[in-house]
């Protein structure tokens, strides 16, 4: 996901409680499921095995109609099950074990929940829970919406992070993955797309069709997407290793903007082939512009969405600028193929290995497409920008979530620019090599799963032989960062740090460019340390001169401020600036600046 969508997501939780509030539906004879109702979290009794929708969507008409039948395993025996739903009037609910037939079910659906009475203790095993309900179509980007251009009607989808439940019900957490099934009723003149591609479209009465799209593979309840409307679509061509088919999909009559965006994926997508060594997860890959649309885009697979105006330009009015900027989110977006799609965080805590793991694959993507010499800056960049954020102490990488309230937060900046820093900032440490071993390790460990911080580390001490946790865990659990005085004398870098957030030491890398000398790595994890550097010589007394240069933020990638003592300053400045990279005179000149 790209662009900001704070304020945005504070506005549409303010309108979803004034104007869809819970609606308590409970069937005849039902009997009260409040002493058991969760509060955030749902309990972790069932999880969804596959979904089946089934829906109706006219985008002129601002009521939906659908059926959710959802294949369960129980893990004990209950006699009630709890999902999610939020300001959907559910008409009616039926439930079958293995083997048997549908019968009534009593529910309650209070707050952002549907509590089902089973007509008997289940479980454990498999049943099937079918759930008839309707739906509203918002103006706001929440759950299922839609939105008008001059004469034409269109439906669109953002769920991330909890609204999905606005358009079906569900088990709307990261950690319920499951197959999707996308069956829609929609107007013959209007065009259906889902995460899956169509397999098949056959007319119905009344002047509607009904479109069936391929079942997808394992996906979090956030990610999935649909839309309806009168829709140009673009064919352009195929991408990757699979040669899976790519589309535009516009606004009726935008199909003209569409030119850069035509020939981007089959650029980008390779080179994130090529670093993860996984081929696209996914069967095909709509990218389709919305209207109006209040933050960048969403990752959704299959059926990528962003602002139209991100997405498409004419092409009079189009810019090189415009472009890149364009390209960037298309990569980023795509990264979340692999980062935040195939794996999936189990919890929001851990929203960083998808919004920070995309941050930083895109800018190594994006860097391709530049001359050797600008390489690298805009992460250089990206991480001085943050770092004056940081020094504020908003929040760290890592937050837990107890609310609706509190999931406003789940896509800071921090997550994202934090959360890329610290990964580049390990990379250089270890070694790219390695680095990339370790990702792909991940990656494929938990494929169609999730993954945590924990099992991420553990992948990559393993591949790399060294203890990164103490390393990335402070990275993302504090605020903040460390300043780091350096003195050189001879033979040794002496390094006292004082840390912004006023608590113990950090444990970081710090990587040193000696004069004629590879950059190397020494991780120091206590407020007064010294680094052996062989052959340095400080200059005589009272010399200012120093006979040996050394920056102490080799690949311009740490996450520190650096402050030289007397002398230090001088020498890597008069004569080792030459000799630095440029991400490493970047580094130097923004640490300067922030004095």
């Amino acid at each position: 996901m790209t662009g900001s969508r704070n304020s945005v997501r504070h506005a549409v939780g303010l309108y979803s409680l004034l104007f869809f509030p819970g609606m308590l539906c409970i069937a005849s004879g039902a009997q009260s499921a409040q002493s058991d109702q969760p509060t955030f979290r749902l309990p972790d009794v069932a999880r969804p095995l596959q979904y089946s929708l089934d829906m109706t969507i006219v985008p002129s008409e601002p009521v939906f109609h659908g059926v959710s039948t959802i294949s369960l395993e129980l893990k004990q025996s209950t006699k009630t099950i709890w999902l999610n739903q939020k300001g959907l009037t559910i008409k009616q609910v039926h439930v079958r074990d293995e083997g048997g037939s549908y019968r009534a079910a009593q529910f309650e659906s209070p707050d952002e929940f549907l509590g089902v009475r089973l007509p008997k203790a289940m479980g454990p095993g498999k049943i099937d829970v079918e759930i008839a309900y309707d739906g509203t179509l918002n103006d706001k980007s929440a759950g299922a919406f839609r939105k008008k251009a001059g004469d034409d009607w269109y439906v669109y989808t953002s769920f991330t992070p909890i609204d999905s439940r606005r358009a079906f019900p569900c088990f709307d957490e990261p950690g319920y993955k499951a197959p999707w099934s996308v069956t829609m009723h929609v107007k013959r003149e209007d065009v259906a797309v889902a995460n899956g591609p169509e397999v098949s479209s056959n007319d119905e009465p009344n002047g509607m069709k009904r479109v069936v799209f391929k079942t997808t593979q394992p996906l979090a309840s956030e990610v999935v997407a649909f839309a309806v409307g009168p829709f140009d679509v673009v064919d352009a061509g195929v991408a990757g290793e699979k040669k899976i088919p790519v589309r535009i999909i516009t606004p009726r009559g935008r199909a003209a903007e569409a030119g850069p965006a035509k020939v981007a994926t089959a650029e980008l997508l390779p080179r994130e082939e090529t670093y993860t060594g996984i081929a696209y997860p996914w069967d095909k890959l709509d990218h389709i512009a919305v209207i109006d649309l209040p933050f960048g885009a969403t990752e959704n697979p299959g059926l990528i969405t962003y602002r139209d105006s991100g997405l498409l330009a004419p092409p009079t009015k189009d810019s090189p600028r415009r472009v890149r900027a364009m390209r960037s989110t298309m990569a980023h977006e795509m990264a979340h193929q692999w980062f935040g799609n195939l794996v999936t965080q189990a919890w929001w805590d851990d929203t960083w290995l998808a919004e920070g793991f995309a941050t930083w694959m895109a800018a190594k993507v994006m860097d391709a497409e530049l001359p050797e010499s600008e390489r690298g800056l805009s992460m250089v960049l990206a991480r001085d920008r943050i770092m004056v954020t940081d020094s504020k102490g908003k929040r760290p990488v890592r937050l837990e979530m107890h609310s609706r309230a509190e999931t406003e937060d789940v896509y800071d900046g921090i997550v994202y620019q934090k959360g890329a820093a610290t990964l580049k900032m390990v990379e250089d440490w270890v070694g790219a090599d390695a680095f990339r071993k370790g990702i792909r390790s991940y990656l494929r460990e938990h494929a169609m799963s999730n993954g945590t911080t924990a099992e991420f580390e553990r992948d990559l001490e393993q591949a790399t032989g060294m203890q990164v946790a103490p390393v990335i865990d402070g990275m993302l659990n504090r605020v903040g960062y460390p300043m780091m005085r350096f003195k050189l004398e001879t033979g040794k870098l002496v390094v006292d740090q004082e840390p912004v957030d006023g608590g113990k030491a950090w444990a970081l890398p710090v990587c040193i460019h000696v004069e004629e000398t590879l950059p190397r790595c020494e991780v120091v994890s206590t407020v007064h340390a010294e680094i052996p550097v062989q052959g340095a010589t400080a200059g005589g007394q009272g010399r200012r001169n120093f006979q040996t240069w050394i920056w102490t933020n080799a690949y311009g990638s740490g996450y520190y401020r650096s402050v030289l003592g007397d002398g230090m300053l001088d020498a890597v400045v008069g004569r080792g600036y030459l000799e630095l990279s440029e991400p490493e005179r970047l580094s130097l000149l923004v640490d300067l600046k922030s004095r």
